[in-house]
Protein backbone atom coordinates (compact mmCIF):
# COMPACT_ATOMS: atom_id res chain seq x y z
CA UNK A 1 0.00 0.00 0.00
CA UNK A 2 2.64 2.02 0.54
CA UNK A 3 4.66 1.78 -2.65
CA UNK A 4 1.11 2.21 -4.19
CA UNK A 5 0.70 5.88 -2.45
CA UNK A 6 4.34 6.72 -3.52
CA UNK A 7 3.69 5.77 -7.42
CA UNK A 8 0.26 7.66 -7.12
CA UNK A 9 1.65 10.84 -5.69
CA UNK A 10 4.53 10.77 -8.13
CA UNK A 11 1.96 10.67 -10.97
CA UNK A 12 -0.19 13.09 -9.63
CA UNK A 13 2.93 15.34 -9.23
CA UNK A 14 4.24 14.77 -12.39
CA UNK A 15 0.53 15.66 -14.23
CA UNK A 16 0.61 18.81 -12.35
CA UNK A 17 3.31 20.07 -13.33
CA UNK A 18 3.48 18.69 -17.16
CA UNK A 19 -0.04 20.85 -17.03
CA UNK A 20 0.41 24.09 -14.85
CA UNK A 21 -1.80 26.21 -16.40
CA UNK A 22 -5.20 23.86 -16.26
CA UNK A 23 -4.33 22.76 -12.82
CA UNK A 24 -4.10 26.38 -11.83
CA UNK A 25 -7.19 26.55 -13.40
CA UNK A 26 -9.17 23.88 -11.86
CA UNK A 27 -7.45 24.87 -8.56
CA UNK A 28 -9.40 28.40 -8.57
CA UNK A 29 -12.59 26.56 -10.19
CA UNK A 30 -12.44 24.16 -6.74
CA UNK A 31 -11.65 27.13 -4.14
CA UNK A 32 -14.64 28.97 -5.95
CA UNK A 33 -17.05 25.39 -5.58
CA UNK A 34 -15.60 25.42 -1.84
CA UNK A 35 -16.73 29.04 -0.86
CA UNK A 36 -19.98 29.16 -2.42
CA UNK A 37 -21.74 25.93 -1.48
CA UNK A 38 -19.24 23.33 0.88
CA UNK A 39 -17.84 26.14 3.46
CA UNK A 40 -21.50 27.50 4.41
CA UNK A 41 -23.16 23.97 4.34
CA UNK A 42 -20.65 22.20 6.97
CA UNK A 43 -19.19 25.37 8.97
CA UNK A 44 -22.21 25.14 11.27
CA UNK A 45 -21.92 21.59 11.98
CA UNK A 46 -17.96 21.26 12.88
CA UNK A 47 -18.87 24.77 15.17
CA UNK A 48 -21.48 22.50 16.87
CA UNK A 49 -19.53 19.06 16.87
CA UNK A 50 -18.29 19.27 20.39
CA UNK A 51 -21.50 20.18 21.86
CA UNK A 52 -23.30 17.23 19.92
CA UNK A 53 -20.41 14.70 21.00
CA UNK A 54 -19.69 15.54 24.58
CA UNK A 55 -20.08 13.62 27.44
CA UNK A 56 -23.33 15.19 27.94
CA UNK A 57 -24.88 14.61 24.27
CA UNK A 58 -24.00 11.17 24.25
CA UNK A 59 -25.79 10.18 27.85
CA UNK A 60 -28.82 12.16 26.69
CA UNK A 61 -28.74 10.48 23.23
CA UNK A 62 -28.29 7.04 25.10
CA UNK A 63 -31.25 7.63 27.43
CA UNK A 64 -33.88 8.58 24.40
CA UNK A 65 -32.33 5.78 21.19
CA UNK A 66 -30.43 3.27 23.06
CA UNK A 67 -33.66 0.99 22.28
CA UNK A 68 -34.10 1.80 18.65
CA UNK A 69 -30.48 1.51 17.99
CA UNK A 70 -30.05 -1.36 19.16
CA UNK A 71 -33.39 -3.07 17.52
CA UNK A 72 -32.51 -1.69 14.08
CA UNK A 73 -28.97 -0.82 13.40
CA UNK A 74 -27.18 -3.53 16.30
CA UNK A 75 -25.23 -0.12 18.11
CA UNK A 76 -25.47 1.06 21.26
CA UNK A 77 -27.56 4.38 21.90
CA UNK A 78 -24.08 6.13 23.08
CA UNK A 79 -23.50 5.92 19.02
CA UNK A 80 -26.59 8.07 17.95
CA UNK A 81 -25.29 11.10 18.14
CA UNK A 82 -22.48 9.94 15.66
CA UNK A 83 -24.72 8.66 13.50
CA UNK A 84 -27.12 11.37 13.19
CA UNK A 85 -24.33 14.09 12.51
CA UNK A 86 -23.14 11.36 9.63
CA UNK A 87 -26.60 11.17 8.13
CA UNK A 88 -27.23 15.36 8.11
CA UNK A 89 -23.74 16.95 7.93
CA UNK A 90 -22.06 14.54 5.46
CA UNK A 91 -18.39 14.21 5.03
CA UNK A 92 -16.17 14.61 6.67
CA UNK A 93 -17.88 15.55 9.65
CA UNK A 94 -19.82 12.22 9.68
CA UNK A 95 -16.55 10.59 10.32
CA UNK A 96 -14.99 12.71 12.51
CA UNK A 97 -18.09 12.90 14.53
CA UNK A 98 -17.94 8.69 14.52
CA UNK A 99 -14.01 8.71 15.52
CA UNK A 100 -14.72 11.08 18.56
CA UNK A 101 -17.95 9.08 19.88
CA UNK A 102 -16.37 5.52 19.81
CA UNK A 103 -13.68 6.76 22.46
CA UNK A 104 -16.83 8.03 24.96
CA UNK A 105 -19.07 5.43 23.80
CA UNK A 106 -16.61 2.41 23.96
CA UNK A 107 -17.18 1.34 20.43
CA UNK A 108 -15.54 -1.22 18.97
CA UNK A 109 -14.03 -1.29 15.69
CA UNK A 110 -16.47 -3.69 14.14
CA UNK A 111 -19.24 -1.00 15.47
CA UNK A 112 -17.10 2.19 14.22
CA UNK A 113 -16.32 0.91 10.95
CA UNK A 114 -20.33 0.55 10.23
CA UNK A 115 -20.77 3.74 11.57
CA UNK A 116 -18.20 5.40 9.73
CA UNK A 117 -19.20 3.87 6.38
CA UNK A 118 -22.53 3.84 6.40
CA UNK A 119 -23.54 7.23 7.59
CA UNK A 120 -21.11 9.15 5.34
CA UNK A 121 -22.60 11.66 2.70
CA UNK A 122 -23.01 15.17 1.71
CA UNK A 123 -25.09 17.58 4.28
CA UNK A 124 -28.77 17.99 2.54
CA UNK A 125 -27.48 21.68 3.06
CA UNK A 126 -25.42 20.94 0.15
CA UNK A 127 -27.53 18.97 -1.43
CA UNK A 128 -30.48 21.74 -1.60
CA UNK A 129 -28.53 24.81 -1.21
CA UNK A 130 -25.72 23.88 -3.68
CA UNK A 131 -26.45 21.66 -6.01
CA UNK A 132 -30.13 22.10 -5.85
CA UNK A 133 -30.64 25.58 -6.03
CA UNK A 134 -27.24 26.75 -7.35
CA UNK A 135 -26.61 24.36 -9.76
CA UNK A 136 -30.01 22.91 -10.93
CA UNK A 137 -32.26 26.03 -10.33
CA UNK A 138 -34.44 24.08 -8.00
CA UNK A 139 -34.46 23.38 -4.46
CA UNK A 140 -36.96 20.70 -4.98
CA UNK A 141 -33.99 18.17 -7.09
CA UNK A 142 -32.25 19.17 -4.36
CA UNK A 143 -34.60 18.06 -1.52
CA UNK A 144 -34.93 14.73 -3.46
CA UNK A 145 -31.05 14.19 -3.72
CA UNK A 146 -31.43 14.35 0.47
CA UNK A 147 -34.16 12.23 0.39
CA UNK A 148 -32.57 10.03 -1.24
CA UNK A 149 -29.30 9.74 0.06
CA UNK A 150 -31.24 9.39 3.60
CA UNK A 151 -32.94 6.37 2.34
CA UNK A 152 -29.73 4.99 1.16
CA UNK A 153 -27.79 5.65 4.24
CA UNK A 154 -30.20 3.67 6.59
CA UNK A 155 -30.84 1.03 4.30
CA UNK A 156 -26.90 0.70 4.68
CA UNK A 157 -27.15 0.82 8.43
CA UNK A 158 -29.83 -2.22 8.73
CA UNK A 159 -27.88 -4.03 5.74
CA UNK A 160 -24.75 -3.67 7.63
CA UNK A 161 -26.33 -4.17 11.28
CA UNK A 162 -24.34 -7.92 11.51
CA UNK A 163 -21.17 -7.29 9.67
CA UNK A 164 -17.87 -7.41 11.24
CA UNK A 165 -19.34 -8.54 14.49
CA UNK A 166 -15.77 -10.65 15.06
CA UNK A 167 -13.70 -7.13 15.51
CA UNK A 168 -14.24 -6.88 19.52
CA UNK A 169 -10.89 -4.48 20.55
CA UNK A 170 -11.66 -0.95 21.06
CA UNK A 171 -11.57 1.28 18.19
CA UNK A 172 -9.49 3.81 20.11
CA UNK A 173 -7.22 3.77 22.81
CA UNK A 174 -8.81 6.52 24.44
CA UNK A 175 -11.14 9.05 24.13
CA UNK A 176 -10.49 11.67 21.82
CA UNK A 177 -10.54 15.24 23.28
CA UNK A 178 -12.96 17.49 22.71
CA UNK A 179 -11.81 20.62 20.95
CA UNK A 180 -12.16 23.42 23.79
CA UNK A 181 -12.30 26.21 20.53
CA UNK A 182 -14.77 24.98 18.77
CA UNK A 183 -14.99 27.74 16.01
CA UNK A 184 -11.01 27.59 15.00
CA UNK A 185 -11.39 23.87 15.31
CA UNK A 186 -14.29 24.34 11.93
CA UNK A 187 -12.52 26.92 10.54
CA UNK A 188 -9.44 24.45 10.72
CA UNK A 189 -11.99 22.06 9.38
CA UNK A 190 -13.33 23.68 6.38
CA UNK A 191 -9.81 24.83 5.44
CA UNK A 192 -8.65 21.11 5.08
CA UNK A 193 -11.48 20.32 3.05
CA UNK A 194 -10.84 23.77 0.87
CA UNK A 195 -7.05 21.92 0.62
CA UNK A 196 -8.78 18.60 -0.35
CA UNK A 197 -11.00 20.00 -2.99
CA UNK A 198 -7.95 22.16 -4.62
CA UNK A 199 -5.76 19.40 -4.69
CA UNK A 200 -8.47 17.15 -6.82
CA UNK A 201 -9.81 20.05 -8.68
CA UNK A 202 -6.14 20.71 -9.79
CA UNK A 203 -5.76 16.61 -11.01
CA UNK A 204 -8.85 16.62 -12.88
CA UNK A 205 -8.73 19.74 -14.97
CA UNK A 206 -5.18 19.08 -15.55
CA UNK A 207 -6.34 15.23 -16.74
CA UNK A 208 -8.94 16.93 -18.51
CA UNK A 209 -6.11 18.54 -20.77
CA UNK A 210 -4.59 15.35 -21.45
CA UNK A 211 -6.96 12.86 -22.05
CA UNK A 212 -10.06 14.88 -23.44
CA UNK A 213 -13.02 16.51 -22.07
CA UNK A 214 -15.82 13.67 -22.19
CA UNK A 215 -13.36 11.00 -20.33
CA UNK A 216 -12.15 13.53 -17.99
CA UNK A 217 -15.77 14.32 -16.76
CA UNK A 218 -16.49 10.88 -15.82
CA UNK A 219 -13.09 11.00 -13.68
CA UNK A 220 -13.83 13.83 -12.63
CA UNK A 221 -17.50 12.58 -10.82
CA UNK A 222 -15.41 9.81 -9.65
CA UNK A 223 -12.77 12.46 -7.85
CA UNK A 224 -14.82 15.05 -6.52
CA UNK A 225 -18.50 14.88 -6.17
CA UNK A 226 -18.95 19.08 -5.61
CA UNK A 227 -16.68 19.71 -9.04
CA UNK A 228 -18.36 17.07 -11.05
CA UNK A 229 -22.00 17.82 -10.33
CA UNK A 230 -21.34 21.24 -11.69
CA UNK A 231 -20.31 19.34 -14.93
CA UNK A 232 -22.94 17.26 -15.35
CA UNK A 233 -25.88 19.65 -13.96
CA UNK A 234 -24.93 21.39 -17.49
CA UNK A 235 -25.03 18.79 -19.32
CA UNK A 236 -28.43 18.59 -21.63
CA UNK A 237 -29.64 15.26 -20.09
CA UNK A 238 -33.45 14.57 -19.40
CA UNK A 239 -34.22 14.92 -15.90
CA UNK A 240 -35.23 11.67 -15.50
CA UNK A 241 -31.00 10.48 -16.07
CA UNK A 242 -29.68 13.40 -14.36
CA UNK A 243 -30.90 13.40 -10.99
CA UNK A 244 -30.61 9.65 -10.84
CA UNK A 245 -26.94 10.33 -12.11
CA UNK A 246 -26.02 12.75 -9.41
CA UNK A 247 -27.68 10.94 -6.90
CA UNK A 248 -24.94 8.03 -7.55
CA UNK A 249 -22.65 10.43 -7.77
CA UNK A 250 -23.41 12.11 -4.18
CA UNK A 251 -24.03 8.08 -2.58
CA UNK A 252 -20.36 7.59 -3.67
CA UNK A 253 -18.76 10.38 -2.51
CA UNK A 254 -15.91 11.12 -4.62
CA UNK A 255 -12.57 9.74 -3.87
CA UNK A 256 -11.54 13.55 -2.37
CA UNK A 257 -14.32 12.95 0.41
CA UNK A 258 -13.26 9.16 0.48
CA UNK A 259 -9.69 10.24 1.33
CA UNK A 260 -10.67 13.01 3.64
CA UNK A 261 -12.74 10.15 5.77
CA UNK A 262 -9.87 7.82 5.39
CA UNK A 263 -7.18 10.04 6.70
CA UNK A 264 -9.71 11.37 10.05
CA UNK A 265 -10.20 7.52 10.44
CA UNK A 266 -6.93 6.47 10.40
CA UNK A 267 -5.68 4.29 13.35
CA UNK A 268 -9.11 3.20 14.12
CA UNK A 269 -9.00 0.24 12.62
CA UNK A 270 -11.36 1.06 9.29
CA UNK A 271 -10.04 -0.88 5.89
CA UNK A 272 -10.22 1.46 2.72
CA UNK A 273 -11.21 -1.46 0.57
CA UNK A 274 -13.93 -2.17 2.67
CA UNK A 275 -14.65 1.56 2.70
CA UNK A 276 -14.92 2.07 -0.93
CA UNK A 277 -17.00 -1.27 -1.19
CA UNK A 278 -19.56 0.16 0.98
CA UNK A 279 -19.46 3.61 -0.83
CA UNK A 280 -20.13 2.26 -4.30
CA UNK A 281 -22.89 0.00 -2.66
CA UNK A 282 -24.27 3.20 -1.20
CA UNK A 283 -24.32 4.97 -4.41
CA UNK A 284 -26.20 2.49 -6.15
CA UNK A 285 -28.56 2.44 -3.19
CA UNK A 286 -29.05 6.44 -3.69
CA UNK A 287 -29.34 6.00 -7.28
CA UNK A 288 -32.00 3.18 -7.10
CA UNK A 289 -34.02 5.56 -4.81
CA UNK A 290 -33.77 8.47 -6.66
CA UNK A 291 -35.52 6.40 -9.59
CA UNK A 292 -38.34 5.62 -7.21
CA UNK A 293 -38.63 9.19 -5.78
CA UNK A 294 -39.06 10.91 -9.06
CA UNK A 295 -42.38 9.30 -9.39
CA UNK A 296 -43.66 10.71 -6.33
CA UNK A 297 -45.17 14.42 -6.47
CA UNK A 298 -43.07 17.74 -6.68
CA UNK A 299 -41.59 18.98 -2.78
CA UNK A 300 -41.75 22.44 -4.05
CA UNK A 301 -44.68 22.91 -2.49
CA UNK A 302 -44.25 21.84 1.02
CA UNK A 303 -45.04 24.76 3.06
CA UNK A 304 -41.79 23.18 5.68
CA UNK A 305 -39.09 23.60 3.24
CA UNK A 306 -40.34 27.09 2.79
CA UNK A 307 -38.06 28.90 5.35
CA UNK A 308 -35.22 27.60 4.39
CA UNK A 309 -35.32 26.55 1.15
CA UNK A 310 -32.45 27.00 -0.59
CA UNK A 311 -30.16 28.49 2.03
CA UNK A 312 -27.35 26.32 3.09
CA UNK A 313 -26.53 28.18 6.19
CA UNK A 314 -30.15 28.42 6.87
CA UNK A 315 -30.68 24.12 6.21
CA UNK A 316 -26.98 23.62 8.70
CA UNK A 317 -28.53 26.05 11.57
CA UNK A 318 -31.89 24.35 10.91
CA UNK A 319 -30.94 20.72 11.30
CA UNK A 320 -27.96 21.92 13.89
CA UNK A 321 -30.93 23.39 16.34
CA UNK A 322 -32.50 19.70 15.95
CA UNK A 323 -29.57 17.62 16.81
CA UNK A 324 -29.23 19.83 20.41
CA UNK A 325 -33.04 18.58 20.44
CA UNK A 326 -31.89 15.01 22.89
CA UNK A 327 -29.81 17.58 25.56
CA UNK A 328 -32.44 20.04 25.59
CA UNK A 329 -35.46 17.28 26.48
CA UNK A 330 -32.44 15.31 29.22
CA UNK A 331 -32.36 18.84 31.09
CA UNK A 332 -35.43 19.81 31.13
CA UNK A 333 -36.14 15.97 32.71
CA UNK A 334 -32.93 16.95 34.67
CA UNK A 335 -34.41 19.85 36.40
CA UNK A 336 -38.03 18.68 36.63
CA UNK A 337 -36.47 15.64 38.98
CA UNK A 338 -34.59 18.15 40.66
CA UNK A 339 -38.39 20.83 41.40
CA UNK A 340 -39.92 16.87 42.99
CA UNK A 341 -36.84 16.32 45.21
CA UNK A 342 -37.14 19.68 46.62
CA UNK A 343 -40.71 19.44 46.75
CA UNK A 344 -40.63 16.02 48.12
CA UNK A 345 -37.93 15.56 50.12
CA UNK A 346 -37.16 11.98 51.80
Amino acid sequence: MKHLKWMVGLAAAGLLLSKPQAAAQGAAGAMVHWYASVAPALFPFLALMPLLTCGEAVAAYEALLARPMGRCFNLPGAAAPGMMIGLVAGTPAGAMAARDISGRAGLNRGQLQRLAVASAGFSPAFLVGGIGAGMLNSAAMGWRLAAAQLLAQVSLLLLLRQCWMSRTTPACASAFAIEERPIRGAVLGVLTICGYMTLFGAISTALEAWVGRTPAEVLLCLLDVPSGALRVSGMALPESVKLPLLAGMCGFGGMCAIVQCLDVLKGCGVKAWEYMGVRMLAGLLCAAYMILLQRLPSLENLWLFEPIRNDPLAIGGFIGANLALPMLIRQIKMFLNNVNKQKNPA
